[in-house]
């Protein structure tokens, strides 16, 4: 072939062609496999890795800091370069809520007894739904109960309402009437007398947010300190 002619002979060129296609068809599978963070490369036993990491709403949400006695904002950017674990619940509940932070506070002792493994330890965040009844201060006191580190924090009902749903949290106010059970939505009155007298259900799963402030995994129930530990190991190899 001629390289210097404008024409070339078909034969040779076809050829020439097909040796790139294939090298590119082998070379992909390889690039693939170097950018691949799939979930089922993970091995994970408990955790779901969302296919792509969903960035959060701007929040602004409150926690207090018990020993300074000063009240801190709480948004994204106190996300930002380290793994957190979310939780919303309230203060007033009378079994998730203590189980799961209970659950957590073992989690957190197994990581500082075992100085061998390599992970970054994730901030824990617990998240009132009820900011009608749970204060920051009475948020702090309630989740350092469990572990020093944890963090209490609550804000308008809106913006928690906002925080909650993005992430996939699932709540609903119940009130009791008569002794029957009465779910009042969002837009309807309160019953009067029982303004604060009900109970929240609510969901038990746990939100791991990525160092860059985005929701990255969902752990639903049942959870174990162990599996949890293992884990958020892997998903922390594969960022």
């Amino acid at each position: 072939c001629d390289w210097s002619s404008d024409v070339c002979s078909s034969d040779l060129y076809n050829c020439t062609m097909k040796k790139i296609i294939n090298i590119l068809v082998l070379m992909i599978p390889l690039l693939l496999a170097g950018c691949d963070r799939s979930p089922e490369r993970l091995q994970l036993e408990a955790a779901t890795v969302l296919p792509q990491a969903k960035e959060l709403p701007p929040f602004n949400l409150k926690h207090f800091e018990l020993q300074s006695s000063e009240l801190n904002d709480f948004s994204v950017a106190d996300l930002k370069g380290k793994w957190s674990l979310f939780f919303f619940g309230y203060t007033h509940c009378p079994d998730v809520c203590p189980t799961e932070l209970f659950m957590l506070s073992e989690m957190m002792r197994s990581l500082e007894q075992d100085s061998a493994l390599k992970i970054d330890k994730p901030q824990v965040v617990f998240v009132s739904v009820d900011p009608q009844r749970d204060t920051p201060k009475s948020l702090q006191e309630y989740t350092g109960y469990y572990h020093p580190s944890f963090l209490g924090v609550t804000g308008e009902q809106n913006v928690v309402d906002s925080l909650s749903h993005s992430m996939g949290a699932m709540y609903e106010r119940v009130y009791y009437l008569n002794g029957r059970e009465l779910v009042v939505d969002e837009d309807e009155d309160i019953p009067e007398g029982l303004e604060n007298s009900y109970l929240i259900n609510h969901s038990a799963a746990i939100f791991l947010t990525n160092p860059d402030g985005d929701l990255h995994a969902i752990l639903t129930t049942p959870h174990n300190p162990d599996v949890m530990i293992r884990d958020l190991l892997s998903i922390q190899n594969a960022w």
